[in-house]
């Protein structure tokens, strides 16, 4: 599986479809947390493998999807659009930056 393939909902979502569980997670965890997250299956009409599963893939899935983009406030948003919008020449990285792209680009 592709790193990549983990940071497109779709691509993951078929690939669950075709996926056979063969694959064991183990974790050591307190007697506490043990115990809730039982009683929490047991709520919800789960069993306790399959609830920390779920839960896991979910939190998983959600921290994945948080990597995709930045939430700015109101004020840092329009800092960053206007840095965009200001017109400045290239400093002396990007010139040469560009300079290896285009002797790169001759090559290919």
């Amino acid at each position: 599986m592709r790193s990549t393939d983990l940071l497109e909902d779709q691509a993951l979502a078929a690939r669950l479809r075709h996926e056979t569980r063969t694959e064991r997670m183990e974790q050591r965890v307190t007697r506490t947390v043990k115990v809730t997250v039982a009683f929490a299956a047991a709520m919800s009409g789960m069993a306790t493998s399959e609830f920390v599963s779920r839960a896991a893939f979910e939190a998983a899935l959600e921290r994945l999807r948080s990597t995709r983009s930045a939430r700015l406030a109101a004020d840092d948003a329009l800092r960053f659009c206007e840095a965009l919008d200001r017109r400045r020449e290239p400093n002396t990285a990007i010139r040469q930056l560009m300079a290896e792209h285009d002797e790169h680009v001759a090559e290919s």
